[in-house]
């Protein structure tokens, strides 16, 4: 069975953050550094400068849908941070987020870090 395994502590969002690698795209920001478990971990941020919580939700449940749908495909042993990025002034309204918008980004992010099994 498929089971997401989150980051919750400030602390191991921070450390991915400051020492792992990323790659940013127009609307995401994607860390990832090594955790010498024998699984993955995801953690996905939204600042509320960007939206309301539902927004918030709405694009934590966009990348964990696309996640779930590749993790047959992508590495154990990574801690995965993926951020919201501001790409106009106004906040972001929930209804204007959906998971085409972010599925090439966060591929071309995951492929960058080298995130993907080889195929």
């Amino acid at each position: 069975m498929k089971k997401i395994v989150s980051i919750k502590k400030s602390e191991e969002f921070e450390a991915c953050i400051r020492k792992g690698r990323f790659a940013a795209e127009k609307n995401v920001v994607v860390y990832s550094l090594k955790n010498g478990l024998e699984y993955s971990r995801l953690g996905v941020s939204m600042s509320s400068k960007l939206g309301k919580a539902t927004a918030r939700n709405r694009f934590k449940r966009i990348v964990k849908a696309w996640y779930l749908e590749n993790f047959e495909r992508i590495k154990k042993g990574f801690d995965i941070v993926v951020l919201a990025r501001k790409t106009k002034e106004e906040k972001i309204k929930a209804r204007e987020i959906c998971l085409k918008d972010y599925r090439d980004e966060l591929e071309r992010a995951f492929k960058r870090l080298r995130l993907f099994k080889e195929e």
